[in-house]
């Protein structure tokens, strides 16, 4: 029996299947792995559907478009028909901040009102395109690889450059609708400024992925620095 297995190990036949990555490893991916999967496709299936509604002019066209464009003033406002309508406390101040809507918008207002939501759209897609080629590769690969550590710090700089990208865009696309819906309001630099807000949230969760990417990346360097020793 000796012999026979000598044989083999001598002629290069593997004493095992091949590994496509570590089983164990790749329940560490679950249940994220699960999610983005099926929020990927999805959001794909969202989209192709979304497109075709467009295209050909279907009744889905006018949900997905929507009839009306609308922008929100950030400036609120105090009045006594307000408070008499809603009946507060007292001491209690209603505050109400207008919506300027239209259904007779123009090119310029519907690229306007389109800019003011698609780069976010965009970024999602992006972070879902992102994830699940990582998963993908770590599933098949294995977690602690170089690969997924690289793949890791790319979903990090998509996700902290894409949402001040997107933050900027959609603030400036919201502050010229409005210009062009209120009379009392011009585009500038200030105002676009005032129309934009910072994502605190994503920024920390990015630069907390790219922070996770190098912990990593130094992980899977001792680890082989282990394994050529061993």
């Amino acid at each position: 029996m000796s012999a026979e297995v000598q044989s083999s190990k001598e002629s290069g036949l593997p004493d095992g299947p091949p590994s496509h990555g570590n089983r164990s490893e790749a329940r560490l991916l679950e249940p994220v792995a699960t999610v983005v999967r099926g929020s990927y496709r999805l959001s794909l299936a969202v989209l192709i559907a979304g497109t075709l509604a467009l295209l050909t002019g279907t009744k889905l066209s006018q949900i997905w478009g929507g009839r009306y464009v609308c922008a929100e003033s950030r400036s609120d406002f105090s009045g006594d028909g307000f408070t008499r309508l809603f009946r507060p406390h007292a001491g209690v101040e209603v505050m109400t901040r207008p919506s300027y809507c239209t259904d007779h918008a123009d090119g310029a207002q519907r690229l306007f009102d389109f800019l003011g939501g698609f780069p976010s759209l965009l970024l999602v897609l992006g972070i879902l395109f992102l994830l699940n080629r990582l998963i993908q590769g770590a599933s098949r690969e294995g977690v602690f690889t170089v690969r997924t550590a690289k793949q890791l710090r790319v979903v990090g700089w998509w996700l902290l450059l894409g949402c001040l990208a997107a933050a900027v865009v959609e603030a400036g696309a919201h502050a010229a609708l409005l210009a062009t819906l209120a009379q009392d309001y011009t585009f500038t630099a200030d105002s676009w400024l005032g129309a934009w807000q910072p994502p605190y949230a994503l920024v920390f969760t990015a630069l907390g992925i790219l922070t996770f990417a190098r912990i990593m990346r130094a992980g899977v360097a001792m680890r082989e620095d282990l394994e050529g020793t061993v």
